[in-house]
């Protein structure tokens, strides 16, 4: 868990995959991989999409999800690097009790049996090597280390991320969904054409609109994978206006 203060005073995140928006101009159509790569791009991306969210916005935060709303604001009026400093507040892990420190004093030292920290005699005549070997023996083996892939379960923010979440997976989502619902001559696509167009792997040898004997397996295939992210889209836009996304705790 990524949990030191940062130069803005703010805590950190659950997962080091926060937004970053480098010193480019932000372009909301065009927004750079370190944002596309963050769950909370994805979170506010599917926020934008429940219809109850948006109604609430529209009755200035009357409605179903007034709650959410007092926190998390009108998506639509703002794009989401605005949204995102104005906000981020309300994803990041709450202050830490303790803080490493030079004590001064017998009131600064830590409770005896705290599981949180721990006080520590360390000698100033030793060399920086002896001290680094030696806090490595003593203190790193309390702490646990760093767990392959994305783990939150521990995240104390009052929105948090949950699950174990996958970016191609919210991204494959969001895409079949929008293009889902976008009428194209006043029809919806099929679900194999929505996955060409949304650029699946699956459909990848596939083209939009053409149909013979030897793609016709192809079709079906891209069909099931594009209506089982349609159904994985239904549920981050339930989930996206509650404290916890993309799974519901």
């Amino acid at each position: 868990m990524t949990n030191m203060v940062n130069k803005n005073g703010l805590v950190g995140f659950s997962t080091r995959s926060y937004p970053r928006f480098g010193r480019s101009k932000f372009d909301s159509e065009n927004p750079p991989i370190t944002v596309i790569k963050s769950p909370y791009f994805w979170w506010y991306k599917f926020l934008q999409l429940n219809n109850d969210y948006q109604l609430t916005a529209k009755s200035n935060g009357v409605g179903r999800y007034s709650d959410v709303y007092a926190d998390l604001g009108d998506l639509n009026a703002i794009d989401f690097k605005s949204w995102w400093n104005e906000k981020k507040y309300q994803f990041a892990e709450p202050q830490a009790k303790y803080t490493m420190k030079v004590v001064n004093s017998i009131d600064e030292l830590a409770p005896f049996d705290s599981k949180e920290v721990i006080n520590l005699i360390v000698p100033l005549t030793w060399t920086q090597r002896s001290l680094k070997k030696k806090f490595s023996s003593l203190v790193l083996k309390h702490v646990e280390k760093s767990k392959r892939g994305v783990s939150v379960e521990e995240s104390k923010a009052k929105y948090r991320i949950s699950g174990k979440w996958n970016i191609d997976a919210l991204q494959n989502a969001y895409k079949v969904y929008v293009i889902r619902n976008t009428l194209e001559n006043g029809k919806k696509l099929a679900f194999a054409d929505v996955a060409i167009k949304a650029r699946l792997d699956i459909a990848k040898d596939l083209e939009l609109g053409k149909k013979t004997n030897f793609t016709s397996d192809a079709r079906k295939i891209a069909t099931i994978v594009a209506m089982r992210h349609y159904k994985r889209a239904e549920e981050f836009i339930k989930n996206a206006p509650s404290h916890s996304f993309p799974y519901a705790l």
